[in-house]
């Protein structure tokens, strides 16, 4: 089952707390939202913290956590991405830089992630070669080489994944 997303404030609110900078990727406080915040005042926010064996940037606003990037996504845009995933192109969550964030759903979220594709069956001593697409898993076929298997693997990526595939194996 989806994660249920937390709606973000107002844009409104948001822009008076909060300045980005697309050319950094920097959330710049514009004004306190309490007492503490004073120091803050004209320097970036947000917290690094592991989520689910990931690190990813956080603020805590109004005593609610949000991404970072969801942020940012509202400030540009002026579409809070709901269910939808705002991702890393690069996969570097410390980088928010607007040229590195799209939008994606779960699915093409994990088709931007390092995988090899294949494996070596101890059966045949052959590489394995397969991707999933649209929670279908599409066998590619068995190789004598890992060169052969990880070229498969690439070309299905391209066809099947296209702006959201990994190119990046071992």
């Amino acid at each position: 089952m989806p994660r249920a997303w937390t709606p973000l404030p107002p844009l409104e609110e948001l822009n008076t707390y909060y300045k980005y900078v697309p050319t950094t990727g920097e959330l710049i406080l514009k004004k306190a939202r309490c007492c503490r915040d004073s120091s803050y005042i004209g320097k970036p926010v947000g917290n690094l913290r592991k989520r689910n064996k990931r690190m990813v940037w956080t603020i805590t606003h109004n005593k609610k956590n949000f991404y970072v990037s969801r942020i940012i996504w509202f400030l540009m845009t002026g579409i809070d991405p709901k269910n939808l995933l705002v991702e890393h192109i690069n996969r570097n969550p410390a980088d928010n830089r607007w040229s590195n964030l799209r939008l994606a759903n779960s699915a093409q979220n994990g088709w931007n992630q390092v995988s090899l594709g294949f494996c070596k069956r101890k059966d045949s001593g052959k590489y394995r070669a397969r991707i999933t697409v649209n929670s279908k898993r599409i066998h590619l076929g068995n190789f004598t080489t890992r060169e052969e298997a990880r070229q498969a693997v690439e070309k299905a990526r391209v066809k099947y994944h296209k702006e959201f595939a990994c190119l990046e194996l071992s």
